[in-house]
Parts: structure tokens; C-alpha cells; sequence
């Protein structure tokens, strides 16, 4: 039998830190196991065979984290069971040598496939709205700590700073499942968008900041 943890501890391991590049395959790691049933990462990996998927979602969020727009955050708990990546206001677009290696690497795990993908991406990123904000691009928390509160944590910090700057807080949902999660946080839906062969639907979300007291 293990033994209780201090208050102490179990509030030092609840933390939200911001981390730099130097945790970024950790991550990785956590979101790839975080949306490892996520309705479009299933869609995006369904050729791949069975016992190739987990190593080919850490490879894509390890792309999709380390070639993240300059000035994104990254968010890990203490004990690192969940992550958030946040793009910044007014991002800048990918260079062209970062652009070339994605559409390598969506070759390679999509096959045929590919232009599909690659199609119903770009037609997600258009989605987004001109209005300056921050992007939460991915939140996730390994499934044996879910429901524990931690995704709320998380955004917790990032969210109140969005009120104190006045600035909105912007994101697509492909699991229905969370959509009531979002909202609690102040999320509201203000769209859709669908793969280009109409089998995954993800909900937009668009939170205004909080009024000054």
C-alpha cells in the first residue's frame, strides 16, 4: 500500500507549469496517448495498421509541437499527466521548408490518402477567425487521470490571462464528448467544418474574455 501524499505534494503535482522546448517530447507523449480515441486522429491514422498507430501519433504530435508558431506556450501539470499547447495571437504562417516536411510526413502515414488529409487540414486552419487570439490548438490528460479535474486546471491560467488582456480564446473540437466541458469554461459554439469527405465534424468554439469587474 502506497502511502497518502501531503496536501503539499498533491498540490504541487496538480500545478500547471509553462514549459519550453526542452519538455517538448513529454508533450508529445502525454497528447498522443490523450487523443488516442479522438474521432479525427482515428480518421487521420486509419490506414496505418494497428500496431503502428501509437508510435505514428507521438511522431505527429511531436511535429505538431516542435514546429509549433513562434510564441506558442505550452502548459504541463507537476506530475506531467496533461498538456496544452496555445498558438498565439496573430500567428505566423509555417516556413515553406516546415510546410514541405508536414506534407512528407502526411504522405507517409496517409498513402493514397494524403491529398485527402492534407486537404481537409488546410479547410480546418481556414476556419479560423481574423479577429486576434489565442488558439488552443490541443489539451489533453493521460485517460487514467481523467475526469479529475486536470483539463480545467490547465486552461485555467492561460484563459485568465485572455481576460485580463481583453483577448478571445479560440478552438476546434472533433470529440463531441467535450463540447460541455468548453462550455463550462465559457466556450461557445460559432460554427462547424467537416473533413472534405464529410466524415468528421469538428465544433468551432469562440470564448470572449470575461468582463472587467
Amino acid at each position: 500500500m502506497t502511502a497518502e501524499r501531503r496536501p503539499s505534494e498533491l498540490a504541487r503535482l496538480a500545478e500547471v507549469r509553462r514549459v519550453g522546448s526542452e519538455r517538448t517530447a513529454q508533450v508529445a507523449d502525454v497528447l498522443a496517448e490523450a487523443f488516442a480515441d479522438d474521432p479525427l486522429q482515428r480518421w487521420l491514422l486509419e490506414g496505418v495498421a494497428a500496431d503502428e498507430r501509437a508510435a505514428w501519433r507521438i511522431a505527429w504530435w511531436s511535429f505538431m509541437v516542435t514546429h509549433a508558431p513562434p510564441g506558442t506556450e505550452l502548459h504541463v501539470t507537476g506530475d506531467g499527466s496533461g498538456a496544452a499547447c496555445w498558438h498565439p495571437p496573430g500567428a505566423a504562417q509555417l516556413p515553406e521548408g516546415i510546410v514541405k516536411d508536414f506534407r512528407r510526413m502526411i504522405g507517409e502515414l496517409a498513402g493514397e490518402r494524403a491529398p485527402l488529409v492534407f486537404a481537409s487540414l488546410a479547410r480546418i486552419a481556414r476556419r479560423a477567425p481574423a479577429e486576434p487570439h489565442w488558439h488552443l490548438a490541443a489539451v489533453g490528460v493521460v485517460p487514467d487521470r481523467q475526469g479529475e479535474g486536470l483539463g480545467a486546471r490547465l486552461l485555467a491560467p492561460m484563459l485568465a490571462r485572455c481576460d485580463r488582456l481583453g483577448l478571445p480564446a479560440y478552438l476546434e473540437s472533433s470529440n463531441p464528448r467535450n463540447l460541455d466541458f468548453y462550455r463550462r469554461l465559457g466556450f461557445a459554439d460559432c460554427g462547424e467544418v467537416r473533413t472534405v469527405d464529410e466524415r468528421v465534424s469538428l465544433t468551432l468554439m469562440w470564448r470572449p474574455p470575461a468582463p472587467a469587474p
